[in-house]
């Protein structure tokens, strides 16, 4: 039997479970999965698979008792399918905290929760570069009233036991923390994609705040508008990149860093393309 907690799509999970019943019994099809969902269409569920149709609150249970879930799997299932529907950020983050929450007793690795506490607070990357230069001396408050905004002495704390525990930083015989490595790459998956996309949302934030909080002459912003093609757009892409790679590495042999600093770069269509404005009708 094919375990639900495995999967972090309930397309795919459903796509196999009916392959197996399939290889187990010879007169299984999805009109006889729909009979057992009581469900009338016979091929409402191939749909579903297939992505040309969504399940709803009342579908997703009937679907669930026709597999024949448990309790913790009928809650994870309702959530899978209602994270993998999410249209937005708000919605995908609450429910993959459920997700999170009803893995744990069984196997947290699947899930990844270590990278979405990492990316779930601001102030997580900024511990993480902060206590590479800044010796605190265990003293939380401290390190928390360093920060722009300065975070509680407890939140801080926190951080650094999450970071530690992630093995972002060390702490050495003197007391003072080091980083284990000087860059950390984050390369998401489709289902955890929008953890970093809600990272990237609140930093965002802090750099609007910024125009209110920090003087001129300690930040850096710009803006410009182009016209280009979608070759061009790819290369900008690319060379953003390319950008930001040097930057890394830049900061990655600086030696005495005193600071630390957030750079988001966006770049973003502000008008319809050509080609779809003259196919409207």
């Amino acid at each position: 039997m094919i375990s639900l907690f495995k999967y972090d799509n309930y397309r795919t999970y459903l796509r196999d479970f009916y392959t197996e019943q399939k290889t187990l019994k010879r007169n299984f099809s999805y009109k006889k999965f729909s009979d057992d969902a009581g469900i009338a269409a016979p091929s409402f569920l191939f749909h579903v698979i297939e992505g040309k149709r969504n399940l709803t609150k009342t579908t997703a249970l009937k679907v669930s008792q026709a597999v024949g879930h448990k309790r913790d799997e009928a809650e994870y299932f309702e959530c899978l399918v209602f994270f993998n529907q999410a249209t937005t950020i708000t919605e995908k983050a609450h429910y993959y905290s459920r997700l999170v929450e009803i893995r744990k007793p069984i196997d947290i690795e699947i899930i990844r929760k270590d990278r979405y506490e990492y990316y779930s607070e601001w102030y997580h990357s900024v511990v993480r570069e902060v206590v590479a230069f800044f010796d605190f001396n265990d003293d939380f408050n401290r390190l928390g009233s360093f920060l722009v905004p300065r975070i509680s002495g407890a939140d801080a704390k926190k951080s650094v036991k999450l970071l530690e525990g992630l093995g972002f930083i060390k702490k050495g015989p003197s007391g003072r923390y080091s980083q284990t490595k000087n860059v950390v790459f984050a390369k998401a998956g489709p289902a955890d994609s929008f953890i970093l996309e809600k990272f990237q949302l609140e930093m965002l934030r802090m750099s609007t705040n910024s125009y209110n909080n920090i003087p001129v002459g300690d930040r850096m912003s710009t803006a410009t508008t182009f016209s280009i093609s979608q070759e061009t757009f790819k290369l900008f892409k690319m060379r953003i990149r390319e950008m930001q790679d040097q930057l890394m590495e830049m900061a990655r042999i600086d030696e005495g860093p005193s600071r630390a600093y957030q750079l988001n770069l966006n770049l973003f269509p502000v008008s319809k393309e050509t080609e779809a404005v003259h196919a409207a009708p």
